[in-house]
C-alpha cells in the first residue's frame, strides 16, 4: 500500500507540472471550439472497474487527445458465496483518443471518441479463499495490456469543471496463471476472460 501511495504522490507531482505549464503557456494557446470532445488540458479523478485514480489530459491537432493516467483498487477485499475475494490491481496508462465527428454540431458528434492505447499492471492478481479441502489461491493476470475504448467527453457540469466516460477492454498479452489448478484458465475464457479487462468509468476533471 506504501508503495502505491508514493506511486500516486508522484504521478500528482507530474500532473501538476504540466497543469502549470499548460497555464503559463495559456495565452498563447488556441481555444477549442465548443464542438470539441476534448478539454484543451485537464486533470481529474476516475472510478469505474479498474479502479479509482487519477488522469491528465492534453488535445492536440482539434480532434485528438492525449491521456496519462494512474488506477489502483487498494486491495479490494468483498464477500463472494460466504468467501473472501481480494483484488489487487495497480496501473499506468497511456492513451490517445480521436473525435471522427469532429467539426459536426449535433451532440453526439461534439462528445463520441474513440481510444486506444496501452496499459502496464504494476500487479494484477486475485486472492481467493478457500474452504474444505480447496485451499487459498491466487490468479495472476496479464500486466502488459493495449487498450481499445469508445467513450463520450467534455460533458459539462460547471464553467471549469467536466465529465468524461469510457467504455473499453484492456487487451490480456499472455493467459491467466494461477496458483492451483485450472483456475487461472477459468478466468481467461467467455465472459470470465472478459471482465478483468473491462473499462466502464467516469472521470471528473478540471478545464485548464
Amino acid at each position: 500500500m506504501k508503495k502505491q501511495i508514493n506511486l500516486i504522490k508522484e504521478f500528482v507531482k507530474m500532473l501538476l507540472i504540466i497543469a502549470l505549464l499548460s497555464i503559463l503557456g495559456k495565452a498563447n494557446a488556441q481555444v477549442l471550439p465548443e464542438y470539441s470532445a476534448f478539454p484543451e488540458t485537464s486533470i481529474g479523478l476516475n472510478l469505474g472497474t479498474q479502479g479509482f485514480g487519477i488522469q491528465g489530459t492534453k488535445s492536440f491537432a482539434r480532434f485528438l487527445n492525449a491521456r496519462v493516467g494512474f488506477n489502483t483498487t487498494a486491495d479490494l477485499s468483498f464477500q463472494y458465496n460466504n468467501r473472501t475475494v481480494q483484488l489487487d490491481r495497480t496501473s499506468v496508462y497511456a492513451i490517445v483518443d480521436w473525435q471522427p465527428l469532429y467539426g459536426r454540431t449535433d451532440w453526439l458528434a461534439r462528445k463520441w471518441f474513440i481510444s486506444t492505447g496501452i496499459s502496464y499492471y504494476f500487479s494484477n492478481t486475485v486472492y481467493r479463499q478457500g474452504v474444505g479441502v480447496l485451499p487459498d489461491y491466487y490468479i495472476y493476470m496479464s500486466k502488459l495490456r493495449p487498450y481499445i475504448g469508445t467513450g463520450l467527453g467534455n460533458i459539462p457540469i460547471s464553467n471549469h469543471i467536466g465529465l468524461r466516460t469510457d467504455l473499453g477492454w484492456y487487451i490480456p498479452t499472455s493467459a491467466a496463471t494461477s496458483s492451483y489448478e485450472n483456475k487461472g484458465e477459468k478466468v481467461s475464457t467467455g465472459l470470465r476472460g472478459l471482465l478483468p479487462g473491462l473499462n466502464a468509468g467516469a472521470t471528473i476533471y478540471i478545464k485548464f
